[in-house]
């Protein structure tokens, strides 16, 4: 099956030849294949730049608690494919990958659909067969074209919506709120926390226009941590129905906090369809699950992944960090896909760590290290490029003794790399 299974997605990514599809004709041809099997579940849908897969996993976690059988699809993974794709925290099966995409293949020839829009095909034929009482649904990058807004979600949440994917989305916070805005549907409620004014005023007036009720946890709910730590944040949460004292997140940062507030927002917008007690979401908020989030790893050496990559999220990042560590402790290792703003994150990393490697990866579509270092260089950084992942292990291992920091921080990729490759301690 494991040959089999690599072949399969092998097949699959080599259909990303086929580029972003900005249709939504391909995923509808893809899902009335297996008798629209996206019908049959409902969702609470998330889009946005930054918060989308932590959000998502909190809202997973609480749900679980009730007791509900939970599909949950994020992008991408970090070290294997069937990430994307979970019921109740289990992986879809390598079995299931391969038979779906074999059923699929002769619509494939037909219609040449890009490579996330069969994923999410698959996705939600999986949730059907898995019986699924709800799932959690993040979008890709964008929201009004993107493969999964053809769900029928209860509820809608907007995260942070900041600069990212600007050749598809829009060059101004407005585009790209607009496009992130496509997921809201008429009449169900949408959930944001706080945003710039631009977007505010967008997601304000199509929620308006839709008759959606939009809830602004900034202005209506509120939190106070009581420590924030490396290993997960303790905080108190008030909303409008509910407040609790004492609740601990395993995740780090007061953004994380507001991600969880997000969550539980939707939680409580649909509780005439799916009840959820005080103490399923304190469970659940205690119970969070989601790597590659201001992770500290390991301690001998200290390493820290985080799977930031745009210049918004890694300037919170670095914010969190340096609550913890000074500038002049943090040395950052950084990979880039060539559509991120490498610029501004040069400018972040030089100012916000002592000394940055660049290493060179093959996977994805990999911004010129050239540019990276020039760019970094003219910030007044220090900076290396390395040849590849196995030169980095042994540089960030021959520094154990050291009470520096190894930040890992800029892909995906790059920390899945980190997650299969580093021995931790």
């Amino acid at each position: 099956m494991d040959k089999r299974y690599q072949d399969t997605v092998s097949y699959i990514f080599g259909l990303q030849r086929y580029g972003v599809k900005w249709s939504l004709d391909n995923i509808r041809a893809l899902l009335d294949a297996v008798d629209n099997p996206h019908l049959v579940w409902p969702a609470i849908h998330i889009a946005g730049t930054n918060g989308k897969g932590s959000t998502a996993a909190i809202t997973e976690s609480i749900l679980l608690q009730e007791g509900y059988n939970v599909g949950l699809y994020t992008s991408p993974h970090l070290v294997d494919f069937t990430e994307r794709i979970r019921v109740n925290r289990e992986l879809i099966a390598k079995s299931d990958v391969v038979t779906f995409t074999d059923m699929i293949r002769p619509v494939i020839a037909r219609v040449q659909p890009s490579f996330f829009e069969v994923t999410t095909a698959m996705a939600f034929w999986y949730f059907a067969r898995r019986k699924v009482d709800i799932a959690v649904i993040e979008t890709g990058m964008g929201g009004r074209l993107d493969s999964t807004n053809v769900v029928n979600p209860l509820a809608t949440i907007i995260t942070r919506v900041g600069m990212d994917h600007q050749q598809y989305l829009g060059n101004t916070i407005g585009e790209i709120a607009g496009e992130k805005a496509g997921i809201i549907k008429a009449g169900i409620p949408c959930i944001t926390t706080r945003q710039k004014a631009e977007a505010l005023t967008i997601l304000r007036e199509i929620c308006k226009k839709k008759g959606s009720d939009l809830i602004e946890c900034a202005d209506n709910y509120s939190y106070r941590l009581s420590k924030e730590a490396l290993g997960g944040t303790h905080f108190e949460l008030f909303t409008t129905q509910n407040g609790w004292l004492n609740l601990h997140l395993n995740l780090t940062g007061s953004h994380q906090v507001e991600n969880a507030l997000m969550a539980i927002a939707a939680i409580e917008a649909i509780q005439d369809s799916f009840l959820v007690s005080a103490d399923a979401i304190v469970a659940g908020i205690n119970d969070v699950i989601w790597s590659a989030r201001i992770d500290l790893v390991s301690t001998a050496p200290n390493i820290m992944i985080d799977v930031s990559h745009n210049a918004d999220g890694v300037e919170k990042t670095l914010s969190v960090i340096h609550q913890h560590y000074s500038a002049e402790k943090i040395k950052a290792i950084t990979y880039l896909q060539e559509d991120k703003d490498y610029q501004d994150i040069a400018r972040l990393l030089t100012k916000g760590t002592k000394e940055i490697f660049i290493v060179q990866l093959k996977t994805g579509k990999p911004l010129n290290p050239e540019l990276y270092r020039k760019a970094i260089e003219n910030e007044g950084g220090k900076v290396r490029i390395i040849p590849g992942f196995e030169d980095m292990k042994e540089l960030i291992f021959a520094d154990r003794g050291s009470t520096d920091l190894w930040l890992i921080i800029g892909s995906h990729f790059l920390a899945g790399e980190a997650y299969l490759n580093l021995e931790f301690s």
